[in-house]
């Protein structure tokens, strides 16, 4: 392996890393956002909830980076055989784990938990039906030309997902806040980003812009839910114009900061790399246990709800650890 390979693989790996604790903490923080809105907690849960909630669009950029690379062997027999089915048994057998947990801990009705798969698990469909689009995306990136057009023409999608252009029914009913295609337009962005030249003037104009789009992130939530007293969701899209520079923000400031970084962090993240995935499917369940209120008013929640995150962070690990060494299920989790 080279050393400009290396340096590309620790980056996307500490991505990674730092986008799963991020979920973690996005949903440690979400428990207090529909409640009580405008106390002080409710403040803390929507402050430190939407600064984070760049994390799951980070994760379909990585994956754009590795599956439009030129070199791959990438077609739909081997998405077919391969990819999807991983993914397939993972959302199946991890429902089902919620599911019965739901049943047996919660008392919910199991006809209930059918219909309700639990809420983290909505991103294993959403990168199946990306995945189904690799064929066509990886064409689109082999041109370079294409790909920037491809890009705007994206941005002007997820404009109109985040405006919802609802004065044309017919126009309006594209602009789906989940849509696949909106996703899909951050898949190509990631590899975009990993291949080409940025100078130093960009990437000021890219932080700044990035801290304007937080600022936007978080400060459109607070101040629609304090207005309507109600918990707006509005800014909390990940497909919205004010997103995309957050994301372009964090992507170059970590692909930047990866040959600054001691050993001891690249060992770290060797040792949790491949236990990533794992701990994703499995936080929901520590979610359960430990994001409770006993715990959680212990103390300031600026105190607690870290806290509550690293501990889940740090259980849902040895949790993927241990289910490795099981047979049967170390394929639910790879």
């Amino acid at each position: 392996m080279t050393t400009i390979e290396k340096k590309r693989l620790v980056y996307l790996d500490l991505i990674r890393v730092i986008a799963t604790f991020s979920v973690i903490v996005i949903h440690v923080f979400a428990t207090d956002f529909y409640v009580n809105i405008g106390s002080y907690n409710w403040f803390i849960s929507a402050l430190g909830g939407n600064l984070f909630r760049w994390a799951s669009p980070l994760f379909v950029m990585i994956s754009g980076v590795i599956f439009l690379q030129p070199t791959k062997e990438v077609s739909y027999s081997i998405l077919l055989k391969k990819h999807i089915p991983r993914l397939l048994l993972a959302y199946v057998f991890w429902n089902l784990v919620y599911i019965l947990y739901r049943y047996l801990v919660i008392g919910q009705e199991l006809s209930v938990g059918l219909f309700y798969p639990h809420f983290h698990l909505w991103y294993i469909p959403m990168i199946i039906g990306v995945y189904l689009l690799i064929p066509i995306l990886r064409k689109i990136a082999n041109d370079y030309n294409l790909m920037r057009s491809a890009l705007i023409l994206w941005v002007i999608y997820i404009t109109g997902c985040f405006c919802r252009l609802d004065l044309i029914p017919q126009i309006g009913a594209i602009f789906k806040s989940n849509s696949i295609f909106g996703y899909a337009g951050y898949f190509l962005l990631g590899y975009y980003l990993s291949n080409i030249p940025i100078k130093k003037k960009q990437i000021r104009l890219i932080y700044g812009a990035g801290i304007l789009g937080t600022i936007i992130c978080v400060g459109g939530v607070l101040i629609t839910s304090c207005l309507t007293n109600t918990a707006n969701i509005m800014f909390v899209n990940n497909l919205g114009p004010h997103r995309i520079v957050v994301l372009l923000a964090v992507f170059i400031f970590i692909k930047q900061i990866t040959p600054k970084i001691e050993n001891k962090v690249i060992a770290f993240i060797e040792y949790v790399r491949k236990d990533l995935f794992g701990i994703y499917l499995v936080h929901g369940l520590w979610l359960l246990v430990i994001n409770i209120p006993m715990l959680r008013d212990l103390c300031n929640h600026v105190i607690t709800l870290p806290l509550i995150s690293i501990v889940i962070f740090i259980l849902s690990l040895y949790t993927t650890k241990l289910i490795r060494l099981i047979p049967l299920l170390k394929k639910t989790i790879e």
